[in-house]
C-alpha cells in the first residue's frame, strides 16, 4: 500500500522500427530511486552553483603576471612576487619606483585603504549607517582633514620639488591608476563602495588617526579625574602612579560638580573603546624593540629586533614592499594608503618603532558664558569659540549636522560624546599633533635615505607628534635609539593626566623642549638598547609624563638580552622575540599567597593554588597555570575596584594602561583603601577580598572547564582570530575571517598576545605582535620576518592567509632583497612600462 503512493508513471515514445509509430513504455519506480535521483539532481546543482561562485570570486583577483601602461611613466618598471607575496620593484628612478608601488599596494589592499581614509576622515556611515554615526562625529571633531590641509599648504605647496613631495605623489598617482585600470576588490561591491580618486590629503588623514591612536589620554585621563575628584589622591595614587619605584627604565644619555563632569567624561572612555573596537582599522598599543651591537653578537655587526604591537585584523596592518631604484634599495613595512614605510632597512642602516607613550594631549574643563553658549572665560574675560559645520552623510537615513567648536585649548569633544553632550563646562582638547603641520611622512623618507645614525638623528628630530622611539642600527655599527617627539613645557604645579582649568591660563603649556633634551641615546657601552613602552629616564629636565606600559616586558628583556652573551645570532635573538614567560607575576604570587585564608578555600581552590606556587610565569599552549591566573585577576578586580567606579568605567578601567602598570604595586599593598567595599557596612581587608577571589576563581572555571583541573590548559582559552571589517556578516561573515588559532603569550609577556579580561574567562587576543622582524646588519638583505595572517587582502589569493599559522607557531620567512635569490622563488611577474 505504502509502495503504490509513491509510484511515478513515465511515458516514453520510442520509434518501433518495424511500425514506425511510437509505443507508450511506463517506467515504475520507486521510493530510493526517485530519492537517488533527488539528490543527484540537488548535487549537480550545488557543483553548479559553486563552481559559479568559485569563478565569481576569482574574478576579483588581480593578475601578477602581465604587462601594463602606466600614463606618464618614464621608464620600464618591473615588478616581482616572492613566494609569499611580497612585490620586489625595479625602476631606473624614484618617481617610477613609487608610481609602481602605489599600483601595487592598491592591487593588494585597495579595499583596506578605503576604509582607513573613510574611518579617519569620519565618512563610515555612508556605507554602514547609522550604526557608524558615533566614529563620524568623534573623528569629524577632531579634524584630520582640515590638519592635512594645513600641511599640504605649509610644506607640499611650497616645497613642490622636495623628493618626499615627488615620491608621495607618484605613489597617489600610482594607487589611482588602479583604481582606473584594475579589478575593484570583492567587498566594494559587497558593501557597495564608489571607487573615487585618493588624493595626498588622504595620506595625511591616515597619518593623523595613526596619532589619534597612539595618545592614550583620550583613554585615561577623563577616569584619573574621576578617581581623583570622587574619592580623592590617596585612592589615585595607588593605581595612577607615574611609575612604580623600581621598574625598569630606558637609560639616556647623560568636588561634586566637578565630580559630575568627571564621571560624564568617563564615559567617553568607554564610547571610545567601544567605537576602537568597532572600527575596521585597529589602533596601535605598544612594541618591542631591541638592537645589539656588533660586539654582542657573532657577526661583528648590529642586529635589529622589532615587533609593534597593534590590534589585530584582516588584512594583516603592515603590507611589504622591496624597492629598487639607482642609489636606494630599501625594505619596508607600509601603512595602507601611506607612501613612505614607517618601519624598514637599506643596505646601509635601518630602523625599528614602539610608542613613546608620552603625554601629550591635556583635557581642559573651560568656563562657559551662561549668556552666550559661544564663549568661555580666560583669565579676565569672555572670547568666542571657533565655530564650523560638519555634515555627516548616512546610509538610509537623514544627514547629521555636527558643530564643531574650539577654544584657545583646542576642539570642544561635548558634542562627540552621548553622555557629555548636555555639559554646560566645554571639555577642550589640547594636543601637540594640532599645534604643527606633519612631518611624519617627511620624517619616514629620510629615514628610508639615511646612511648612518647622524643622519638617522637628523631626520627623526623633526617629528612632532605623534611620539615614536626609533631604535636604528647601520653596517658602521652603530646602535642608537631616540624618543622623537615635540615635548611641552608645562607649569611645574599641573598633573597632565587630570583635567586642566583652562579659565585661569594657570595651566596651559609655557613652551618647547629642544630635540636636544629629548630622551636618547647613541652607542651604549653595554651594546644593548631596547624600549618596551617602558618610563625613559631623566635627560636632566625631569622625567617626561606619559602612559608608559607595565614593567615586565623590560624586565623580561634585561633578563634575556643583559648578559655576558657575546655570540647572539638571528635565530637566538627569534627565540627571544616568541618568548612568553612573565617573571612578575610570580613574585606578585610569592607575596600574596602566603596570606590566604587557607582554611577557607574550597577544595578545587587549594589545587588551584598548588598549582600556582611553582609558576615561573610560562604561557606555552599546555599550561594550566595562566587559566587559574587570570581568572584569580578578574576576580581580584571586581571585589577590589568595582564598587568604586561603577559597571561602565570598570569596563574601560580595568585595561587602562595606568591600572595595569600600577596592578601588582596595588595588589600588595596592604593598607590600600580600595580593598574596602563601599556598598558594604563591614570594612573588607586585602586577606579577604584575595581568599573570597581565589575562591570564585576556582567556582567559575569548574563551571566553564570542569572539575578535572589539569584539562584547564591555555590553549581552551587564549585565541587568536584576525577579524574582517566584513566579518559581522551572516552567514559570509566568517569566509573573510581567519582563524580562531590557539596561542601561548600573555599580558605583557614578550610575546605579546594580550586581551580584556572580563566574565567570560574566554580570552580573546585582541592585540598583538603586527610582524616579527629581525635584521643583522652583517647581511641586511638577509632579514626575516612574519605578518599575521598576509600580503594579500584578496579572499581568493593564496597569500590571504598563507602565514597565519606560522605567525601562530612563532615562525618566519625571509625578506629577501637579493634578485637572484627572489628570481628562484618568483611567483608573479609585472612589467610597467610608458
Amino acid at each position: 500500500m505504502l509502495y503504490s503512493l509513491y509510484k511515478r508513471f513515465f511515458i516514453n515514445c520510442l520509434p518501433d522500427r518495424r511500425k514506425k509509430n511510437c509505443t507508450a513504455t511506463i517506467y515504475l519506480y520507486s521510493p530510493m530511486k526517485l530519492l537517488r535521483k533527488i539528490v543527484i539532481g540537488l548535487v549537480i546543482l550545488i557543483l553548479i552553483t559553486g563552481t559559479g561562485i568559485f569563478f565569481w570570486l576569482n574574478s576579483f583577483k588581480p593578475d601578477v603576471n602581465t604587462e601594463l601602461q602606466l600614463k606618464g611613466l618614464k621608464n620600464t618598471v618591473e615588478v616581482l612576487y616572492d613566494d609569499y607575496g611580497v612585490p620586489h620593484i625595479y625602476a631606473q628612478n624614484e618617481e617610477d619606483l613609487f608610481y609602481a608601488f602605489g599600483y601595487v599596494h592598491a592591487q593588494d589592499r585597495l579595499f583596506q585603504m578605503e576604509l582607513m581614509r573613510r574611518l579617519a576622515d569620519g565618512r563610515l556611515a555612508e556605507l554602514f549607517g547609522k550604526d557608524a554615526v558615533g566614529s563620524d562625529k568623534f573623528f569629524r571633531t577632531l579634524g584630520f582633514r582640515k590638519h592635512a590641509k594645513w600641511t599640504i599648504d605649509s610644506l607640499i605647496t611650497k616645497n613642490p620639488d622636495a623628493p618626499f613631495v615627488k615620491a608621495s605623489k607618484a605613489y597617489i598617482k600610482g594607487i589611482n591608476a588602479y583604481i582606473e585600470k584594475g579589478k575593484m576588490p570583492l567587498e566594494f561591491s559587497l558593501a557597495g563602495i564608489p571607487a573615487t580618486p585618493f588624493t595626498l590629503e588622504d595620506s595625511y588623514i591616515i597619518s593623523g588617526y595613526m596619532g589619534f591612536t597612539f595618545a592614550e589620554a583620550f583613554r585615561s585621563e577623563s577616569i584619573a579625574t574621576y578617581i581623583y575628584n570622587k574619592y580623592g589622591n590617596t585612592y589615585l595614587a595607588d593605581v595612577w602612579s607615574q611609575w612604580p619605584k623600581g621598574e625598569p627604565t630606558i637609560s639616556v644619555q647623560s568636588k561634586d560638580s566637578a565630580t559630575k563632569v568627571a564621571a560624564h567624561l568617563a564615559s567617553m572612555a568607554n564610547q571610545l573603546a567601544t567605537i576602537e573596537t568597532k572600527a575596521p582599522f585597529p589602533p596601535y598599543h605598544g612594541s618591542n624593540g631591541w638592537v645589539l651591537s656588533g660586539n654582542k653578537t657573532k657577526s661583528g655587526k648590529p642586529i635589529l629586533s622589532n615587533d609593534t604591537h597593534i590590534a589585530f585584523s584582516q588584512p594583516s596592518v603592515w603590507y611589504e614592499a622591496h624597492l629598487e631604484c639607482a642609489g636606494f634599495k630599501f625594505y619596508g613595512n607600509f601603512l595602507a594608503g601611506t607612501p613612505l614605510a614607517a618601519l624598514g632597512h637599506s643596505q646601509y642602516g635601518g630602523w625599528g618603532l614602539t610608542m613613546f607613550e608620552n603625554d601629550d594631549v591635556d583635557f581642559f574643563r573651560e568656563k562657559a558664558n551662561p549668556q552666550n553658549p559661544n564663549q568661555v572665560w580666560y583669565k579676565d574675560h569672555w572670547e568666542d569659540l571657533k565655530i564650523y559645520e560638519e555634515t555627516i552623510k548616512v546610509k538610509g537615513e537623514a544627514d547629521v549636522k555636527l558643530s564643531v567648536k574650539s577654544s584657545r585649548h583646542g576642539i570642544l569633544m561635548n558634542d562627540s560624546f552621548d553622555k557629555m553632550a548636555d555639559q554646560k563646562d566645554p571639555i577642550a582638547m589640547w594636543w601637540v599633533f594640532n599645534q604643527f603641520p606633519s612631518h611624519l611622512l617627511e620624517v619616514f623618507y629620510d629615514m628610508a635615505h639615511a646612511r648612518n645614525a647622524a643622519e638617522a638623528s637628523k631626520a627623526v628630530s623633526t617629528l612632532t607628534a605623534p611620539g615614536l622611539n626609533f631604535m636604528w642600527a647601520d653596517t658602521e655599527g652603530n646602535i642608537a635609539w631616540w624618543a622623537a617627539a615635540k615635548l611641552p613645557k608645562r607649569p611645574a604645579t599641573v598633573n597632565p593626566m587630570l583635567i586642566l582649568d583652562g579659565s585661569t591660563g594657570n595651566d596651559d603649556p609655557i613652551g618647547w623642549y629642544d630635540f636636544s633634551q629629548n630622551p636618547q641615546i647613541l652607542n651604549p657601552a653595554r651594546g644593548v638598547l631596547y624600549t618596551a613602552n617602558n618610563q625613559p629616564d631623566d635627560m636632566g629636565t625631569g622625567l617626561v609624563p606619559g602612559y608608559y606600559v607595565p614593567g615586565d616586558r623590560a624586565k623580561r628583556i634585561e633578563q634575556l638580552l643583559f648578559t655576558d652573551k657575546k655570540d647572539w645570532t638571528p635565530e637566538e635573538l627569534r627565540k627571544v622575540i616568541n618568548d612568553v614567560t612573565s617573571p612578575s607575576y610570580k613574585g606578585l604570587l610569592k607575596d600574596i599567597i602566603p596570606i590566604i585564608f587557607a582554611e577557607e578555600l574550597s577544595p578545587l581552590a587549594k589545587k588551584s593554588i598548588e598549582k600556582l606556587i611553582p609558576w615561573d610565569g610560562s604561557h606555552d599552549l599546555e599550561d594550566i597555570e595562566p587559566t587559574i591566573f587570570y581568572r584569580f585577576l578578574y576576580h581580584i578586580f571586581v571585589n577590589t575596584v568595582k564598587d568604586e567606579l561603577g559597571n561602565e568605567v570598570f569596563q574601560t578601567f580595568e585595561h587602562n594602561v595606568n591600572f595595569k602598570r600600577n596592578m601588582i604595586a596595588l595588589i600588595k599593598k596592604e593598607d590600600s583603601p580600595w580593598w574596602d567595599n563601599v556598598l558594604t557596612k563591614e570594612r573588607e581587608t586585602r586577606r579577604q577580598v584575595l581568599t573570597k577571589s581565589l575562591n570564585e576563581a576556582a567556582a567559575s572555571l569548574e563551571k566553564q572547564l570542569g572539575t578535572n583541573i589539569e584539562k584547564w590548559q591555555w590553549k581552551k582559552v587564549h585565541t587568536l582570530t584576525h577579524k574582517h571589517p566584513l566579518g559581522i556578516l551572516p552567514v559570509v561573515g566568517n569566509f573573510f575571517n581567519v582563524g580562531p588559532f590557539p596561542v601561548p603569550g600573555g599580558r605583557e609577556t614578550i610575546n605579546n598576545l594580550d586581551f580584556p579580561i572580563d566574565s567570560t574567562g574566554i580570552y580573546e587576543v585582541s592585540y598583538g605582535p603586527a610582524l616579527r622582524r629581525i635584521v643583522d646588519f652583517a647581511s641586511p638583505k638577509t632579514g626575516t620576518s612574519v605578518l599575521p595572517t598576509g600580503q594579500s587582502g584578496n579572499i581568493m589569493s593564496k597569500h590571504y592567509k598563507d602565514q597565519a599559522l606560522l605567525f601562530a607557531e612563532g615562525g618566519s620567512r625571509a625578506e629577501l632583497m637579493n634578485k637572484s635569490a627572489i628570481e628562484k622563488v618568483q611567483t608573479g611577474k609585472i612589467l610597467f612600462k610608458p
